[in-house]
């Protein structure tokens, strides 16, 4: 029953993104998008039975242009941050992801950046974000780089991204979806996930190393919401 639930909550959701995306350009490519990413957050949870638990999703849709910083622990996190953001978003994903047979057209489509890893993060990579950003959208990115159960290492990009751009990062704290979904796992479990959205942080006062300082002491202070 958990498979069935798992391939229609990914399948339905992204095909109806991909034919939305596809009609964007005969009517409002940007309303568009708006439109796809707020069906994949709505149809990808109900779907799968996920229940996002948010802390102040006010906050994380208002905040326009900025930096939305997440930790990435699960496959099912860029469903939760559309359910989440709703719209004016477009995130960074490795570069890896243009050739899925799905995810690749979707994300393509919705004018997600690819970050080719191997190479590193520099002004360069990031300057598809960066004219997102100048065009008032939000840009969602993980500092790790890659999926960990536990909070890894951040990475320079995001907060060099931000101060680029001169606009703030808005930390999203994801504390479960792990269990909903563990890394390497195809088959996804329904259950509530616990989101915190943080007070947004100026760049500039802000460094790389004190951003993963701010998780580890809200995960710890939280470390309950990760074993539900």
């Amino acid at each position: 029953m958990n498979y069935l639930r798992s391939l229609v909550a990914f399948v339905v959701p992204a095909m109806a993104g991909i034919a939305i995306l596809l009609t964007g350009p005969l009517w409002n490519r940007n309303r568009a998008r708006n439109l796809a990413t707020r069906v994949i957050g709505r149809w990808g949870t109900s779907l799968a039975g996920i229940e996002p638990m948010i802390s102040d999703p006010a906050s994380a849709a208002r905040h326009r242009p900025a930096v939305v910083v997440f930790n990435h622990q699960s496959g099912v996190d860029p469903v939760l941050l559309c359910a989440l953001l709703r719209a004016n978003v477009v995130g960074v994903s490795k570069d890896s992801l243009r050739r899925h047979p799905v995810l690749g057209p979707l994300m393509m489509l919705a004018d997600t950046v690819f970050v080719d890893r191997s190479a590193g993060v520099g002004p360069g990579a990031l300057a598809p974000a960066r004219q997102a950003l100048e065009r008032g959208l939000a840009v969602a990115i993980a500092p790790e780089g890659h999926r960990q159960h536990r909070l890894g290492s951040f990475r320079e990009g995001a907060v060099q991204l931000a101060r680029q751009a001169n606009v703030e990062l808005v930390p999203v704290i994801i504390h479960n979806s792990a269990k909903i979904l563990p890394p390497g796992a195809s088959v996804m479990r329904p259950g509530r996930v616990y989101i915190s959205v943080l007070e947004p942080q100026d760049p500039f006062q802000t460094s790389t190393r004190e951003l993963e300082q701010l998780y580890h002491a809200h995960l710890a202070d939280h470390r309950g919401d990760a074993e539900l």
